[in-house]
């Protein structure tokens, strides 16, 4: 009996070792962005120095507020119920510490479930290149499966300094592009027509028009496509 409760006592300790891992990242490398010049470069290739002291319109994070999250490396380790902020142009998943503290996570990241507002919203890197973007590029997950749907967000940085003003100013952009993906024909800009979506994807065609069809579907409009390239993924 004893020997049956020191192994219950043990097991326990192993979960609540195991849970406080996954609830932190503090046992691997981050930058401390609070002590670094963040050099970027926008979607027009332009260098940018976000360090410099300017007076800023938009942002470039995807939510401006730090939201839970889960995070899963590409190791596969997964970390869960971290508070992040998604910085869209420099790529990078920003960590709050529990003392308040803004780290960057340097370790390869897999994918990111964002929880906003009690949706759940996920983000993957390692996709094909394409012009500038790279495996290094963050996109928005709409849609996964033989087919994915995915999003990625261009992200415009114009520094000004307008007519008698002392003041420099940097307005932030973010323009979202709609992409394809498959192992088959890899990363293709999405298409902006139900007849553009039938002519890429001939072999399955007549069973796309059937989902457009039956569910009254107009990929212009997002939800649309999201919901034709989800029913398609189930058959």
């Amino acid at each position: 009996m004893k020997h049956l409760l020191s192994n219950l006592f043990f097991g326990c300790i192993l979960f609540m070792s195991h849970l406080s891992q996954a609830q932190t990242l503090n046992n691997f490398s981050l930058k401390d962005i609070g002590q670094s010049v963040l050099m970027v470069t926008d979607g027009n290739g332009k260098m940018v120095n976000m360090g410099v002291d300017m007076e800023n319109y938009g942002s470039p994070f995807f939510d401006t507020e730090f939201l839970p999250a889960n995070i899963v490396l590409a190791t596969g380790q997964r970390y869960e119920n971290v508070l992040v902020k998604i910085n869209l142009l420099s790529n990078e998943v920003i960590y709050k510490t529990a003392e308040g503290k803004e780290l960057a996570v340097l370790p390869a990241i897999k994918q990111v479930e964002l929880n906003q507002n009690g949706k759940l919203l996920f983000f993957e890197y390692g996709f094909p290149v394409f012009e500038k973007q790279n495996q290094k590029t963050i996109y928005q997950v709409l849609a996964k499966g033989k087919v994915s749907l995915i999003k990625y967000f261009y992200v415009q940085v114009t520094e000004a300094k307008p007519y008698s003003s002392a003041t420099m100013l940097r307005t932030i952009e973010q323009f979202p592009k709609l992409f394809l993906y498959d192992k088959s024909m890899l990363l293709k800009k999405a298409p902006k027509s139900n007849e553009d979506l039938l002519s890429l994807y001939k072999d399955d065609a007549t069973k796309i028009q059937s989902i457009l069809q039956k569910n009254n579907l107009k990929i212009k409009k997002e939800e649309d496509f999201i919901k034709c390239i989800s029913i398609l993924n189930e058959n």
